[in-house]
């Protein structure tokens, strides 16, 4: 989820959280807690996202060079793909770098 998109959904899960309190005080059967349940959810499901929490933890991962290499049309210069195998994740550096 890009952090944009993790904004939107903690400020949804917290109008939802402040209606389902709203409609639980208002309403004499209650009924604003499945929406709040819901809001609780959507919160932790975005603040424990796994592959946020993956990117976060791999700062320094087991980098492997590949044979693939990119030319970048912009600067006209060529890039090597490194690609590390834990987390999948692949990027695109200058050659003779290695990915920091």
């Amino acid at each position: 989820m890009t952090p944009n998109g993790r904004i939107a959904a903690l400020v949804i899960a917290g109008l939802a959280a402040m209606g389902g309190v709203l409609l639980q005080t208002a309403s004499a059967g209650g009924g604003g807690l499945p929406l709040f349940v819901l809001a609780a959810l959507v919160a932790l499901g975005t603040v424990f996202d796994a592959g946020y929490l993956a990117k976060r933890r791999s700062t320094r991962g087991a980098w492997q060079r590949t044979f693939e290499r990119e030319v970048d049309h912009q600067s006209g210069q060529i890039l090597e793909v490194w690609y590390d195998p834990v987390t999948g994740e692949r990027r695109y550096v200058p050659a003779g770098q290695r990915p920091e």
